[in-house]
């Protein structure tokens, strides 16, 4: 039989996977000392010429594989954000090699392989492609989580999210049979045209979708599916923690907005209920979560579960401004994240703690990290005129307008809950004294990439309307 593949829509993707399958073959030439710096910046520049490329696609939409690919502006936008977040995390692997005992080249090939599976769980419009496309995601963050052969939390870590992963997998793979049984199909086009002449909702397919629902609701770390992220964002290498809290939760919510406006639409209001209720656990279990932390990484994993739930938010007012902003808030997202973890990959390289007392003094050892720390944190809590700011306001924004004025008030004294635990890390860098006074000097692409991170958080947050105008055009080419 054959199959034709639509080249002209799929050219991101095809393009990651050249770049992977190159930086493999060019692996076997390098020598072993050079192998992680050259493949690390083989891969960002790779990924760089595949974001100009995936811009450059904007109009070209379509459906692929008998309508089981699709892609549409929305597409675009969320695989310009994982793009984003590889690069990022492809820096701070190349930073990160010193820690890295062996397989520093296939480290960023890892990166590659989960940026893969990304950017076609994006694109799914079928339940196959979207197991197959998560699977590839999974496995390559079970192995990297682990990375750290020598160390008992990344192998603790590794072990922990292998298994919740695995279990997360039935619950997807128990829930799709019944959504099968229900339609007879696993493709979305089919099943919403199907959905669309019954006079009323199957309970198998409730049943499915509530499955499908729980294990997503673990790859984005959803209360009450969010226990694994402390222990493993602790005990992963800084790159894969940052990975995981940006590419990783960005895929995810594109993969469930999709299916909530196709698959699902027929429970949408019902939905809508059930992601307010998630949302409000979520956003309190991770603010109260972060306030006692003295784990950085651990501190940014309940942060991560906080914002989790202002997405949440914005699931629950879809059609009131909600898709738009969280385009908006997931990019704002990504870079106050990263910026965050460059500062703590510069820090843990001297000093090889991730104990957030070690980022004492750290205004007077290098007044540049601890600027670009501030910024982060500060745009993570939601302080004007920062993107984070903008971000949950266009979240909360939505909420008032659907009536939801409850879930807004929560989402306002949650803002204000965030403010303690990250003033308190800024306290730490601008307050206490260095136990080292030894100084921390970036060397040149450190401080271009730290410059260009806080200038992106301070833009966003000042100039937000072309950002918002694009994620607006975004959901009105969103196909159905």
């Amino acid at each position: 039989m054959n199959v034709e593949i639509p080249w002209a829509i799929l050219k991101v993707e095809f393009g990651l996977i050249a770049l992977a399958v190159g930086c493999m073959i060019l692996d076997i030439f390098l020598a072993k000392e050079k192998r992680g710096n050259i493949l690390a910046n083989v891969a960002m520049t790779g990924v760089t010429a595949l974001f100009c490329l995936g811009c450059s696609q904007w109009g070209n939409f379509g459906y692929g594989f008998n309508f089981s690919f699709v892609q549409d502006g929305t597409t675009l936008c969320f695989k310009s954000i994982i793009l984003i977040a590889a690069f990022f995390a492809l820096f701070m692997a190349r930073e990160y090699q010193g820690q890295l005992k062996r397989g520093q080249g296939e480290f960023s090939l890892l990166i590659l392989f989960a940026t893969i599976g990304a950017v076609f769980l994006v694109s799914a419009n079928d339940f196959l492609l979207f197991f197959v496309a998560l699977e590839t995601l999974s496995i390559s963050l079970y192995i990297m989580t682990a990375y750290l052969r020598d160390n008992a939390e990344s192998i603790e870590a590794g072990v922990k999210y292998l298994i919740l992963g695995a279990l997360s997998s039935a619950f997807f793979l128990f829930g799709l049979s019944y959504i099968y049984g229900a339609t007879g199909s696993t493709n979305y086009y089919v099943i919403s045209h199907k959905m669309m002449e019954l006079s009323s909702i199957p309970p198998a397919f409730t049943f499915g979708m509530i499955m499908v629902l729980a294990a997503i609701g673990f790859k984005i770390s959803s209360v009450p599916f969010q226990l694994w992220v402390p222990d493993i964002y602790q005990g992963a290498p800084t790159p894969v923690t940052a990975f995981l809290a940006t590419a990783s939760k960005a895929a995810g919510f594109a993969a469930l907005i999709r299916l909530v406006l196709t698959v699902f639409a027929p429970a949408q209001q019902q939905l809508s209920v059930l992601f307010s209720v998630l949302a409000a656990l979520t956003i309190i279990y991770g603010n109260i979560g972060a306030i006692p932390q003295t784990n950085i990484k651990r501190l940014l994993a309940y942060s991560s579960i906080g914002h989790a739930g202002y997405l949440l938010v914005g699931m629950a007012v879809l059609q009131n401004s909600g898709k738009e902003a969280i385009l908006f808030y997931l990019l704002s997202y990504v870079f106050s994240t990263a910026g965050a973890f460059l500062v703590l990959i510069g820090v843990c390289n001297a000093v090889k703690s991730d104990d957030f007392r070690e980022l004492a003094g750290l205004s007077k050892k290098s007044p540049m990290l601890a600027a670009a720390m501030l910024i982060s944190l500060m745009s993570l809590a939601g302080v004007p005129p920062l993107a984070g700011f903008f971000a949950k306001f266009f979240i909360l924004w939505a909420c008032v307008k659907s009536g939801l004025i409850w879930l807004a008030f929560i989402g306002v004294l949650n803002v204000i809950t965030s403010l303690y635990y990250y003033l308190k890390v800024v306290k730490v860098i601008y307050v206490d004294e260095p136990a080292n006074s030894a100084p921390l000097n970036p060397i040149f692409d450190q401080r271009v990439i730290q410059i260009f991170v806080m200038v992106g958080i301070v833009v966003m947050g000042i100039f937000q309307g072309p950002f918002i105008r694009i994620a607006t055009t975004a959901f009105s080419t969103f196909a159905k």
